[in-house]
């Protein structure tokens, strides 16, 4: 990174109740390692250790997202909602000044960068209907990670394993281009490991999601010798 390069502060909102910082800033440091112009300010909300395995742990985890959003949204450049599942997106996009973002949207959009047969991947509630909605008909395949009800699953051996096995079926399937529908799927470390291993491209939901925050936050990838302007409400 240059010293002329614009220093981008994204918010990254975790729906995962998590009590150990290091993990809370998890996400954070992945974007940061592929975007080195970006630096991160990690916050997760509370009550909801399981993250948001259901329709129904939506619903209740959508009050501390905006919450927590309309709070992170005026610190930062562009904020970053971790899920797939896009919750409070469209809310907090209407009620900051910042670009809000969602992990589902954007490994949907990455995917189809890459291909026109995708394969999604997910829990075992099954692939968000806004990554459906933009997929559309380039929507190959769907497959879930077997025993995964929640998040957590996917950090065992155990889930690793079923993941790895659950993209094998993909590929069968046609597929040439994965979207896992879950950042958990990063957060398990799993898909660095099946991707040495797949011949198709294995889309990361969180770099997907820091990629198109970063843009969203410097259209045009201008440069300049200040650093970022902070967009704060009164």
């Amino acid at each position: 990174m240059t010293g002329t390069e614009t220093i981008i502060e994204l918010g990254v909102l975790r729906v995962l109740t998590l009590e150990n910082e290091t993990d809370v800033a998890l996400h954070g440091r992945v974007i940061e390692k592929h975007f080195p112009h970006v630096s991160t300010r990690s916050r997760c909300i509370p009550n909801h250790p399981n993250g948001i395995p259901s329709a129904e742990a939506e619903v209740d985890a959508l009050p501390y997202i905006l919450e927590l959003g309309t709070e992170m949204g005026a610190q930062v450049d562009a904020l970053a909602i971790s899920c797939a599942l896009d919750p409070g997106v469209s809310k907090l996009d209407e009620r900051l000044d910042v670009p809000v973002i969602g992990a589902g949207a954007s490994v949907a959009g990455s995917a189809l960068a890459r291909g026109r047969n995708v394969g999604t991947l997910g829990l075992e509630d099954g692939t968000p209907s806004v990554i459906k909605d933009i997929l559309g008909d380039y929507l190959q395949a769907t497959e879930t990670v077997k025993g995964a009800e929640t998040t957590n699953y996917l950090t065992t051996p155990e889930g690793r394993a079923a993941t790895g096995d659950a993209i094998t079926r993909l590929i069968e399937a046609g597929c040439d281009v994965v979207a896992p529908s879950c950042t958990g799927l990063t957060t398990s470390g799993v898909l660095t490991n099946v991707q040495r291993r797949a011949d198709i491209p294995i889309v990361d939901p969180v770099v997907a999601m820091g990629a198109m925050a970063a843009t969203a936050a410097r259209p045009g990838g201008q440069t300049t010798d200040q650093t970022s302007t902070r967009h704060e409400h009164p």
